[in-house]
């Protein structure tokens, strides 16, 4: 697996005002470089105070990754880099050495946002092994053990799925909730339609059932669906991998041409992505995370 990491603004600086080694820019590419040989990783690396810099890089490299890990630094605010990482349409993982002070636009365009708490390393070698677990690759099996780390017994089952696209691994303190007010591919908080209609589907298109015509509740991917599945893991009725295992495969389904709700389609795949990463020991959706994607599926 090939990445292209982006290193934005001012990171060339990186600890030169502490004046001591173990944190500088050098040290981070070598410590990603050792992590990314070690996981079997190829990276492409570019460090540029310049905007246009980083979307040249973005669209020339695009067919040669898999993968973008990015930390925009000052311009955590671009729109630029936004709808750059959109029109590439691989999966990018935002990273922040230090909490931002404010929201990032352009983690809108991300799968996921891992930041530290000191400014150490760890969120960058935590994005590799989240490449690395082959999640966000066809074909690939669920992430593998880590050695040393207890994991419970639903974690040990892993979740079944059919082959195709998959999704990835959060890891922690990564923002899970889209952002309020959210443009581009993030549709939380849209209104539901008084009525469930079929987005666009190829005429013929039967998705395995060997029948034309109309589409059959079953083969319709609905918010009321989503929040029946999320109650049923609240009740208990599911186990937190059993849920996983669920949403990634519906989350396939809908790659391969299964229709959504109308107008819901962005919402749904966003909301089956989150629910195909809670059951990792290290970013389990809580009892209240739960709640509240199903509020804002509710939301209207």
């Amino acid at each position: 697996m090939r990445l292209l990491v982006l290193h934005g603004p001012n990171l060339n600086l990186l600890g030169v005002r502490e004046g001591t080694s173990g944190g500088t820019l050098r040290d981070l590419d070598e410590a990603l470089k050792a992590r990314a040989k070690a996981l079997g990783l190829a990276l492409r690396i570019v460090q540029s105070n310049h905007e246009g810099v980083l979307l040249d890089t973005l669209a020339s490299e695009r067919e040669a990754v898999d993968g973008i890990l990015i930390n925009p630094a000052g311009l955590f605010s671009s729109y630029a880099l936004k709808e750059g990482l959109e029109a590439v349409g691989l999966p990018a993982i935002e990273v922040l050495l230090r909490p931002s002070a404010r929201e990032s636009v352009v983690a809108e365009a991300c799968v996921l946002q891992v930041h530290g708490a000191s400014g150490g390393f760890e969120p960058y070698l935590e994005a590799l092994e989240t490449f690395a677990s082959g999640v966000f690759t066809p074909g690939k099996p669920e992430p593998r053990k880590t050695p040393g780390r207890r994991q419970d017994a639903e974690d040990e089952a892993p979740a079944k799925a059919p082959s195709g696209k998959t999704l990835g691994k959060k890891v922690p303190a990564l923002a899970l909730a889209p952002k309020e007010g959210g443009s581009g591919n993030k549709t939380l908080g849209r209104k539901p339609s008084s009525a469930s209609k079929v987005d666009a589907q190829p005429a013929g298109k039967t998705l395995g059932r060997g029948t034309k015509g109309a589409t059959s509740a079953t083969e319709l991917l609905t918010r009321a669906l989503v929040r029946q599945k999320v109650s049923e893991r609240l009740a208990g009725k599911l186990t937190a991998a059993e849920l996983a295992a669920w949403a990634r495969s519906r989350y396939e389904a809908v790659q391969g041409g299964l229709p959504a709700e109308h107008g819901q389609k962005q919402m749904l795949e966003d909301s089956l992505q989150r629910l195909t990463l809670s059951h990792l020991p290290s970013t389990r959706l809580s009892d209240e995370q739960l709640v509240d994607l199903m509020t804002r599926l509710d939301e209207g």
